[in-house]
């Protein structure tokens, strides 16, 4: 069930920018699930929640609670047949905003991801330098290769699976435009509702992304994803009853990323996550890939 290589990137296409956009999806391309940094300390709703706005909602749930955070994921693909694919990795993220909010040398955020499975790409590790303005700086490792490539992951699978590498992080105010509609529930839990809509320019796998968010801890239950033909592509559903807080952090441990034109489905799991990890000076550096941690 591996998509077939990419030639821009060393990696299997698909995807990148499923997520919305992640998302870490995405990560969250416009919005996106962006599973792995949706949450808020927040442990009970604001008792002026029928007045929040639009924008309001999505920085609440795109917000990053955590300054840095070392997570241990697995994903599970699985294909109509029922064939399944394991893929396992650690993802490092550290948030390189001032303290207020803006990107400290054009610098937004740095994420390295080191991949443990499948075992033909283990040891594979993936640099992304989130700037602002864009574009990002992109980097792999390969062992095949033994030296670090410059890469284009935008509408890239990661690993082969229903999620891209945008679905792990989130987009600006200035890249997407936000409308709240009727509140609903999901499984009776009460959900706000956020259409956003990437702006005019942007790059993205998708042109509009629906997000249903939970209203205690701000966490997405479900996001449905159209792409620029307004074609909808993609469904993510997190089981309400994984979501758990990791120290401060609020997120659902278990998430499903539904692809409805393959009929695919890649299930994503928090196994550990560390908000207070320490980092060796160079960690998030290309020059440190070839090197390991």
């Amino acid at each position: 069930m591996r998509r077939p290589p990419c030639p821009a990137a060393p990696v299997p296409p698909r995807w990148l920018r499923h997520a919305g956009g992640f998302v870490f999806a995405l990560a969250l391309a416009l919005a996106g699930p962006n599973l792995l940094v949706f949450a808020n300390g927040e442990t009970t709703a604001p008792q002026s929640a029928s007045e929040l706005t639009a924008d309001e909602i999505y920085e609440r749930y795109s917000e990053r609670n955590a300054r840095k955070t070392k997570q241990k994921l697995r994903i599970v693909s699985r294909d109509p047949g029922g064939s399944e694919q394991l893929s396992r990795f650690t993802l490092r993220l550290k948030d390189e905003r001032g303290e207020d909010g803006k990107p400290i040398d054009r610098v937004r955020s740095r994420m390295l991801i080191d991949v443990e499975a499948p075992f033909d790409l283990r040891h594979t590790r993936y640099l992304i330098i989130d700037r602002e303005p864009g574009p990002n700086e992109e980097f792999v490792y390969m062992p095949s290769a033994r030296r670090v490539r410059r890469v284009d992951l935008t509408r890239t699978s990661f690993l082969g699976t229903d999620y891209t590498f945008g679905d792990f992080q989130v987009k600006t105010s200035d890249e997407v435009t936000h409308t709240r509609l009727p509140d609903e529930e999901i499984d009776g839990v009460p959900v706000y509702v956020v259409e956003s809509k990437t702006r005019e320019g942007v790059e993205t796998d998708y042109s509009r992304v629906i997000a249903y968010v939970e209203k205690t801890h701000f966490v997405p239950l479900r996001t449905r994803s159209w792409d620029e033909f307004g074609v909808e592509v993609k469904e993510m559903t997190a089981n309400p009853d994984s979501i758990r807080a990791f120290d401060d952090l609020w997120l659902a441990a278990e998430s499903t990323m539904r692809d409805l034109l393959t009929r695919t489905t890649s299930t994503l799991y928090v196994d550990e996550l560390d908000t207070e990890p320490r980092f060796k000076r160079g960690t998030f550096t290309a020059g440190r890939l070839s090197r390991g941690k």
